[in-house]
C-alpha cells in the first residue's frame, strides 16, 4: 500500500496530539504588542496587577504590560506574582529584549515579599544584569515586582521580559511574558 505525504503528515499530528499531556505556549501579538499565552490547564502561577504605576494583565493572568513614569523613581507594587497552590516553586525575570534603553540612567527591576532580589539592572544605557537568580515563591504566596527607574532625557524605553517559572524538581520552567514601559 502507497502511503502519501498528507496522510503521513495527518498521522505525525495525530501522533504528536496523542502524546501531548499538557500544553503551554505564547504567541507575541506584534501588532498589539502583547503576548497571548496558550494554556491547556490553569496555570499555578499568575500575574496580578500592582497599586503603583498602571498595568495590563492578558489572557488567564499569565502576561502583562507595566507603565511607569522616569519622574518619579521608586515604584514597589507594579505587579503581583500570585502563587495557587500549596507546591514551592522558584522564579526569576530575565530580558529577552530592549528598545530606546539607552535614555535610562537607572532602572531596576527586583522582587521582593520582605527580602529584595535584583532582577534585571539597566545603568547608564547598559545593562549590568540581564537576568536574576533563582527566587523561592513559596506555596500559595504572593511576591511583589518593584522598579526604581530614572531617565536623562524624554522618550520612552522598554524591557521585554519572562518570568521563568522553574517546574519543582525538575529543569523545565514556563514563561510568561512581561513589557516593562518606562516615559
Amino acid at each position: 500500500m502507497k502511503v502519501g505525504y498528507s496522510n503521513i503528515t495527518l498521522l505525525n499530528i495525530i501522533l504528536v496530539v496523542t502524546l501531548l499531556v499538557s500544553v503551554y505556549g505564547s504567541v507575541y501579538n506584534t501588532c498589539y504588542g502583547q503576548a497571548s499565552p496558550i494554556y491547556a490547564e490553569t496555570p499555578n502561577v499568575i500575574l496580578q496587577q500592582g497599586t503603583e504605576g498602571t498595568s495590563t494583565i492578558y489572557t488567564n493572568d499569565t502576561s502583562a504590560k507595566v507603565n511607569v513614569s522616569a519622574q518619579a523613581s521608586t515604584y514597589d507594587y507594579v505587579l503581583e506574582v500570585v502563587n495557587k497552590v500549596t507546591v514551592a516553586w522558584r522564579i526569576r525575570l530575565r530580558a529577552y529584549n530592549e528598545s530606546n534603553i539607552g535614555r535610562l540612567s537607572n532602572c531596576t527591576i527586583y522582587f521582593h515579599d520582605g527580602d529584595v532580589s535584583s532582577q534585571i539592572c539597566i545603568y547608564d544605557g547598559e545593562y549590568s544584569q540581564q537576568y536574576g537568580d533563582w527566587y523561592d515563591l513559596a506555596g500559595s504566596s504572593t511576591v511583589y515586582i518593584a522598579m526604581n527607574v530614572s531617565a536623562t532625557s524624554t522618550g520612552t524605553s522598554h524591557v521585554y521580559a519572562y518570568l521563568e517559572i522553574l517546574v519543582p524538581n525538575t529543569s523545565v520552567y514556563n514563561l510568561l511574558i512581561i513589557t516593562f514601559e518606562i516615559s
